[in-house]
């Protein structure tokens, strides 16, 4: 734990990876043991907090080349000041030099940045994350909502760190983030070098200039691909329709209205050369009126309104012909089909659109559809190859998507 207010966040953190089986050893900065008490970290996880390097060399018994050292290093909160540390190599106290020991070990570190939001665009915060991310290092990006930074929620610290010790083999041998790591996946994680253009969002098509055909969705799953494509090292550009989720920092984001905006602004992306790959998980609209209403239509003369609509253009359709070198993931979404419909259904899809994967999920069961915080999806490959994500956060349905995609890269 470093000092940041979020560590008020941390013994209830500790009590979450306990109710999952986790042993949990508080390692403080100073700057950490000043802000939260040592007798209730040791209360609310069992061990006596390190809060200095002693004669007992603690960083060595815990992460060092010892048998039964620790099995992930999960720094939460972490100051801009302690990443700057960590990515210099520098260790001058108990969580820099555990942070060090552990990256030297080779055992899996998490590091769950906590800082002003305007601290995050500073190009030197954002080089040394990325030089974490080079080396292996796993970083939970915050949320932002109502214009401020937030450090990453429980369940999405709890997903990441689940995630990395599935990864850790039982008997010992390479892990896949060694064997990946052997192969090389560039600077900056699975997708580092790699370009991601995401959609994300509803789009909306105007009765009259009030009045607008839309649906429900928030964008949060889009701004999750995005935030989870990041943390792969990738490089991301958002094309955002009206929604309630924020960007993530250091995406660059591109405003939308209509299915025809954002139809355009695709295409001018995409016209640049260097994309590698397109996330179209945005809500577009299917229909739009033939002539829209310059002057808001009056309920005030009339009793009925009709309205003739016609077909918004399809966004991925004609992308594999004009782009053909980019990896196009589709997403579908339907409501309250079979499993075998829906899987059915989005073969056919994909189908069409020619695309690499396609990500479908049923809005009509509960937790998987818009508005919520969580969601449930299939991919299916190019291959024919299925996969079920079960019902988790909406990061952690896009982490597992994100793999994907870099696996098939």
């Amino acid at each position: 734990m470093c000092g940041s207010v979020a560590v008020a966040r941390a013994p209830e953190l500790a009590r979450v990876l306990m109710r999952h089986g986790a042993t949990v050893v508080p390692v403080l900065s100073a700057e950490a043991a000043r802000l939260i008490g040592e007798p209730l970290l040791h209360w609310a996880t069992g061990q006596r907090p390190v809060t200095e390097l002693t004669g007992e060399i603690e960083h060595v018994a815990q992460v060092g080349n010892v048998p039964g050292h620790a099995d992930l290093l999960l720094i939460a909160p972490a100051t801009a000041n302690t990443i700057g540390k960590i990515a210099a190599g520098i260790d001058d106290g108990p969580v820099t030099t555990f942070a060090t020991t552990a990256i030297g070990e080779g055992i899996p570190v998490i590091v769950v940045p906590a800082m002003h939001e305007p601290m995050y665009r500073h190009p030197i915060v954002g080089r040394n994350l990325e030089t974490l991310r080079g080396i292996g290092v796993e970083v939970v990006m915050p949320r932002i909502e109502e214009g401020k930074a937030k450090i990453a929620s429980n369940e999405e610290i709890l997903s990441a760190v689940v995630r990395l010790l599935a990864e850790l083999p039982a008997d010992g041998g390479e892990t896949e983030r060694d064997a990946a790591a052997t192969v090389g996946t560039g600077p900056g994680g699975r997708l580092g070098g790699r370009r991601v253009l995401v959609t994300a969002g509803r789009t909306v098509e105007y009765l009259d200039p009030i009045r607008v055909i839309t649906n429900n969705s928030t964008g949060k799953m889009g701004m999750a691909l995005a935030t989870a494509a990041l943390e792969a090292g990738a490089e991301v550009t958002v094309i955002y329709g009206k929604g309630s989720a924020t960007a993530p920092p250091r995406a660059r984001v591109v405003r939308v209205e209509t299915a025809e905006q954002m139809h355009a602004a695709v295409r001018e992306q995409l016209a640049a050369p260097g994309y590698d790959v397109v996330i179209a998980a945005a809500a577009v609209g299917d229909w739009r009126p033939v002539a829209g209403a310059k002057e808001k239509i009056s309920t005030h003369d009339r009793d009925r309104l009709v309205i003739e609509l016609e077909p918004t253009p399809k966004i991925i359709d004609g992308i594999r012909r004009e782009f053909p070198d980019v990896f196009l993931v589709a997403f579908r979404a339907q409501h309250d089909l079979s499993r075998d419909d829906l899987l059915a259904d989005a073969r056919r899809r994909a189908k069409k659109a020619d695309a690499d994967l396609i990500a479908v999920n049923d809005v009509g069961r509960e937790g998987a559809g818009f508005e919520s915080e969580t969601n449930e999806m299939f991919l299916i490959g190019r291959d024919g190859r299925e996969e079920h994500i079960p019902l988790a956060s909406k990061l952690a349905v896009a982490e597992r998507i994100v793999a994907a995609i870099a696996e098939q890269l």
